[in-house]
C-alpha cells in the first residue's frame, strides 16, 4: 500500500565538533560506517519506506554532501540552507514553506538503526492509525538521560506509547523516565506553529523537544519503541561501533575482524 506521507526531511546542517579536526574539511553526516555515509544510510531508509521527496538541510559549507548525491536518480532531493546553527528546531522550520502544509517525516542521520523493517516505515504506519505525530523512544541508561530528549508517557500496547511530556536534557533527578527521543518522527504539518512559538531551551538553541512538548499539551503525540540495532553516530565511538557491528554481519570479512580483535589480547 503506499504511504500516507510523500515528504521527508534530513537535518544535516551540524558543526561535527565532536569529530574534529576531520569536519573542518568532511561534512558529519559524510563520515562513513565503513564505506558509507551516514547520510546515505539515511536516505536509503527513507526510499524503503516509500518517500519520493527529501529536504536535506544543509549549511552552506556543506557542498561535499550536494557532490556526493549529485545525479542520484532513485529519489527527488530538494537542499534547503540553514544560516546558522540554532538547532534542531529552527533546522526543521527552514523547511516549513516545502512542506506545504503536508504530514512529513524526520530522520536524523546519527541515529543508525538496523532493523527487518524500516524503522520510519513503521512510524508512517502508526502516524496512519493515530494521525498524529509520532516519535521514536528507546530505553536508556542513566547516564545518558542528561544528553537526550526524555518522555514521560503511558503505554497503549507493547510498541506504541502516548506522550505527557517531553523534557531536552534534563538533570537525572527531574527526568520523568528514561525513554528517551531517538532521531525518527513523523509530524503533523502543525508542529511549525509549535516550532515558531518555541524560545531558546538548552544549550540556547531552539529544541524540537521542546515544541513536540507544546503539540502533546494541546492535541496527541505518540511514541513508538523501536526494535533493532540502534547506534548513535554523531559520536566517534558510535561510529565505529556501527562499523564492527555491519562488518561482523558479513561472514567473510566476521571472521578476519574476529582474528584482528583475538590478536590485540596477545
Amino acid at each position: 500500500m503506499p504511504t500516507t506521507i510523500k515528504k521527508a526531511v534530513i537535518p544535516a546542517a551540524g558543526l561535527g565538533t565532536r569529530f574534529l579536526p576531520v569536519t573542518k574539511a568532511v561534512s558529519k553526516v559524510m563520515l562513513p560506517v565503513l564505506n558509507t555515509p551516514t547520510v546515505e544510510f539515511a536516505l536509503n531508509e527513507l526510499i524503503k519506506s516509500g518517500l519520493t521527496k527529501v529536504a536535506i538541510v544543509v549549511s552552506n559549507q556543506n557542498t561535499d554532501i550536494r557532490r556526493y548525491f549529485h545525479g542520484n536518480n532513485d529519489v527527488q532531493i530538494e537542499y534547503i540552507v540553514q544560516e546558522s546553527a540554532d538547532g534542531l528546531g529552527d533546522a526543521i522550520l527552514q523547511t516549513k514553506q516545502w512542506i506545504n502544509d503536508e504530514p512529513f517525516c524526520v530522520l536524523l542521520p546519527d541515529d543508525l538503526i538496523f532493523s527487518n523493517k524500516p524503522t520510519i516505515k513503521t512510524m508512517i504506519d502508526i502516524y496512519s492509525q493515530f494521525n498524529s505525530s509520532v516519535i521514536a523512544l528507546k530505553q536508556v541508561g542513566n547516564e545518558m538521560v542528561p544528553f537526550l530528549g526524555i518522555v514521560e508517557s503511558y503505554q497503549i500496547d507493547e510498541s506504541i506509547d502516548q506522550i505527557i511530556k517531553c523534557v531536552e536534557k534534563p538533570r537525572l533527578e527531574n527526568a520523568p523516565s528514561n525513554q528517551a527521543i531517538i532521531g525518527r518522527y513523523v509530524f503533523t504539518p502543525d508542529i511549525f506553529e509549535y516550532i515558531e512559538r518555541t524560545k531558546k531551551g538548552a544549550l540556547g538553541e531552539i529544541q524540537i523537544t521542546d515544541a513536540i512538548n507544546s503539540q502533546a499539551d494541546n492535541g496527541s503525540v505518540y511514541g513508538y519503541k523501536f526494535s533493532g540495532m540502534h547506534f548513535d553516530t554523531g559520536n566517534p565511538l558510535g561510529l565505529l561501533k556501527a562499523s564492527v557491528y555491519l562488518t561482523l554481519q558479513d561472514q567473510n570479512e566476521s571472521v578476519h575482524l574476529k582474528e584482528f580483535i583475538r590478536s590485540l589480547k596477545d
